[in-house]
């Protein structure tokens, strides 16, 4: 071991992807040989400058022979059309902290003197993102894309967006499909093998008495992970998470892969009783959990707007019978809380932007069916009834991107809108533009509002119907009715992010894709006896309740407990409504990173890590996130850049 009483000094790196690049300007002092850190050129090998904090050797300026093709005054290395005082060598390159304006732009330390701490000793800074720009992949990112100037800011461009999650109520299971394909990428029972006690078998058929698990609505929360509602008439209710990615599945066995369901041999299904599907013991299933007492039968499902220390919402769940809401927490699927609902009995719920959570009544005896959960004071507050005599019997309920909330109805007026800001009613093609058929699912994009029809006739009278209907959403008009090629009986609909239109068709098992561009169908085929209701795609919570996205990368420092993670500045444009916020976790290797809590958000630009919510633990690995989010649909936040710093701290052996 090297005395105690000599010094080593490590110079803060920063990895960004794949590339390892040296942080200048650590002022760390004393007599060190070229290429070291330096405060002046007194701390440089004989001959050497210091430049931008690191010793350099001196410049030839000018070559002996042939033109002079670069002209360096001061020797900084810099030619002098590159240099912005060619006089000096301490200016004309990027700004460092030392008292000194360096980059000429009459701004001495700028940021790098708040970010370090005044100069700290050993303080570097790092920007992000590097020459080829922001790359958001699955990995690393979610909810942005990178705009014509180069700026990060939200929307959706990736694969992990485009899944479409089926409930096959009469066989167990839910369907992973592609939006954009129509191929089933995946296929899971709707209980894991940890189920808990009162569950049906997994592949019980549903008998709507006491036979099955009954699978039927599901949700899709912020992370696209995905949670299936099993109603279980007259047994035990549960809820079931899936992962989205299989980077967030668990390995439960510890054999260093992760055992789920594929599409093995490509051909856009999952066939049942062969490796396609590995059943229960799926590692992609990441809990199961009770929810309610027996015959409770979760019949309303939502995931709620996330708090603003986390990224995903919690899970809502209306218990039929029981006439309650229970919150869940989706991490663990534990149960948060249960509350009284005002006597409704749920049938379908939605979360809005300012994170109400509204739920339709389906008991057929009472006119005021519609009201909304306040998930911070708790409480649930009935809005006013229907108007008219006609009876009052919702099915699915959706919210457009004005926060207006739709209502499927069983008879005429089947469609209803209803706006809080006035507590207006309006009936959709009611009095003698009425048509016939039952309305089950619906669901809104940007400009339309689209219906599943499951019947011919009213109250499901006359045959299974093959029909989806359109109105405009400004006007509430009538746009076209599309039908369905061979799918009968469509349950549930949903608006994808590649503005595809699927209907779920329970009578032949048929998941029915639409193009409204082009009016073309495509059909494919899922489980036995699809029952799908609810935002199964996550476009409007995504869109209309909480448009947001996220952006990490990993940075690489000075071995734990020899650095110190200061903080870090963006450059940002923040329209009114919208937010960017910063997060940060550290660890001592770069694996170990996924297993650490997010420590954020931290206020203020620049964000001090050395601050509460923090501090950032002093470990090697830094990962820094940006969270973007947008209350105004018709605004979004733009980040250009980010800086990070951190000091090295001296070690002593």
């Amino acid at each position: 071991m090297l005395p105690s009483s000599m010094l080593h000094l490590r110079t803060l790196t920063i990895l960004l992807g794949s590339a390892l690049i040296f942080a200048a300007g650590c002022d760390c002092g004393g007599s060190i040989g070229g290429g070291g850190p330096c405060e002046s050129n007194a701390d440089c090998e004989a001959g050497g400058l210091c430049v931008d904090g690191v010793c350099a050797a001196p410049v030839d300026a000018r070559p002996d022979t042939g033109a002079p093709d670069c002209v360096d005054e001061d020797g900084d290395g810099r030619c002098a059309t590159e240099d912005c005082d060619d006089s000096n060598p301490r200016r004309g390159g990027d700004e460092v902290c030392d008292e000194i304006d360096n980059d000429c732009d009459g701004i001495i330390d700028e940021g790098i003197s708040t970010l370090c701490a005044d100069c700290a000793p050993g303080c570097s800074s790092e920007s992000h993102p590097g020459p080829g720009g922001w790359m958001p992949t699955e990995d690393n990112a979610e909810g942005v894309i990178v705009d014509d100037d180069g700026a990060l800011t939200l929307g959706r461009n990736m694969a992990m967006a485009f899944a479409v999650w089926v409930a096959n109520m009469d066989e167990g299971t839910v369907s992973k499909l592609d939006s954009r394909t129509g191929a089933e990428v995946a296929r899971y029972p709707t209980v894991n093998a940890m189920a808990p006690a009162g569950t049906r078998p997994w592949s019980e058929a549903c008998n709507w008495s006491n036979q099955g698990n009954c699978p039927s609505r599901t949700a899709v929360d912020q992370n696209f992970d995905a949670y299936v509602a099993n109603r279980a008439f007259g047994n035990q209710g549960t809820i079931t998470k899936y992962a989205n990615r299989e980077t967030d599945c668990v390995d439960r066995n510890g054999n260093g892969m992760i055992e789920t369901s594929r599409d093995l041999n490509a051909n856009g299904m999952i066939e049942m009783g062969t490796p396609e599907f590995v059943g229960p013991d799926d590692e992609c299933i990441l809990w199961t959990t009770p929810v309610g007492a027996g015959n409770g039968v979760p019949r309303a499902l939502a995931i709620g707007v996330a708090p603003p220390d986390a990224f995903v919402g919690d899970v809502w769940v209306g218990l039929f019978n029981e006439r309650q809401a229970c919150r869940l927490d989706p991490a663990t699927g534990a149960t948060i809380a249960c509350m009284p609902i005002n006597d409704f009995r749920p049938y379908g719920m939605v979360a809005d932007s300012t994170g109400r959570i509204w739920t339709a009544d389906r008991s057929g005896a009472r006119r005021d069916v519609l009201g909304f959960i306040d998930p911070i004071a708790m409480t649930f507050t009935p809005v006013a009834a229907m108007p008219g005599s006609e009876c009052a019997v919702p099915y699915g309920i959706t919210v457009d991107g004005a926060g207006d909330v739709f209502m499927a109805n069983q008879c005429n007026p089947s469609l209803w809108r209803y706006r809080h800001s006035s507590g207006e009613w309006t009936g959709i093609d009611a009095g003698g533009a009425a048509f016939t058929g039952t309305p089950r699912g619906v669901a809104a994009d940007e400009t339309f509002l689209w219906t599943a029809l499951s019947h011919d006739g009213d109250a499901f009278a006359g045959s299974v119907s093959n029909r989806v209907r359109q109105y405009r959403l400004a006007d509430l008009s009538f746009v076209a009715e599309h039908i369905i090629p061979s799918g009968r009986q469509p349950i549930g609909i949903g608006v994808s992010f590649d503005n595809s239109i699927w209907a779920i068709c329970r009578t032949n098992n048929i998941a029915a894709r639409l193009d409204p561009a082009t009016g073309v169908w495509t059909e494919h085929q899922v489980g036995l006896h699809p029952y799908t209701y609810s935002d199964f795609i996550g476009f409007g919570l995504n869109v209309f309740a909480e448009p947001r996205g996220r952006y990490n990368f990993v940075l690489e420092g000075c071995p734990s407990g020899t650095n110190i993670w200061q903080g870090a500045r963006y450059t940002a444009e923040i329209p009114a409504g919208t937010s960017v916020t910063v997060w940060a976790r550290s660890a001592d290797t770069r694996d170990g990173l996924t297993a650490e809590e997010w420590i954020g958000p931290f206020e203020g630009n620049p964000a001090d890590f050395t601050m509460a919510p923090g501090p950032v633990p002093s470990r090697q690995f830094l990962q820094v996130e940006l969270r973007l989010s947008t209350t105004d649909r018709m605004a979004a936040p733009r980040v250009f850049d980010i800086e990070v710093a951190g000091i090295c701290e001296p070690i002593v052996e």
